[in-house]
């Protein structure tokens, strides 16, 4: 996955169903609200869009995003899994409440 993938199919998805604060500083970061409760933070190099993100940076960004496997992060890129579906996710795994 792509700095630019993460940005746009993952973070940009997650915008629909979720207040996603960005802030920058050392990294790009993405803080995740929902209910006006934050349920995580991921973040990113500045580093060039095109760049591949390396596997244990996917790893990190996997359990922030609070997802059970990295087969799920690349399901949110790709569309698989939609923004529903990730919230239910976050429902099952006690993340948030109904």
């Amino acid at each position: 996955m792509k700095i630019s993938e993460l940005k746009k199919d993952v973070i940009g998805k997650i915008r629909k169903r979720f207040e996603v604060k960005e802030r920058s500083g050392g990294h790009v970061y993405y803080e995740l609200w929902y209910d006006a409760k934050k349920i995580g933070e991921t973040h990113h190099s500045h580093g060039s869009g095109g760049k591949e993100i390396p596997d244990d940076i996917l790893q990190k960004i996997k359990r922030q995003l609070n997802l059970n496997n990295i087969q799920q992060l690349h399901d949110l890129k790709n569309c698989p899994m939609s923004e529903d579906d990730y919230l239910n996710l976050l429902k099952e795994n006690h993340v948030i409440g109904d």
